[in-house]
């Protein structure tokens, strides 16, 4: 049984995928089972964006408005 905190990160990236590319066919999504590779593959094939780099994007950890703001100024 998959337990709650990782059945929320497994959905987190769905919704990170919809909200950087919200063109995202939800069947398609759906079929990639949360999987980032396999999602990043699907968006890989309408963007310039290389699949390692689409994979980043979808798996790097939030950061506070604080956070960024002290990183980058």
């Amino acid at each position: 049984m998959v337990r709650s905190d990782e059945r929320r990160k497994a959905w987190a990236v769905d919704r990170r995928a919809l909200a950087l590319w919200p063109g995202i066919d939800p069947r398609a999504l759906r079929r990639c089972h949360h999987d980032p590779k396999r999602i990043a593959r699907l968006v890989a094939r309408r963007t310039l964006l290389s699949v390692e780099s689409i994979q980043v994007m979808l798996t790097r950890p939030w950061v506070s408005r604080e956070e960024a703001e002290t990183w980058f100024g």
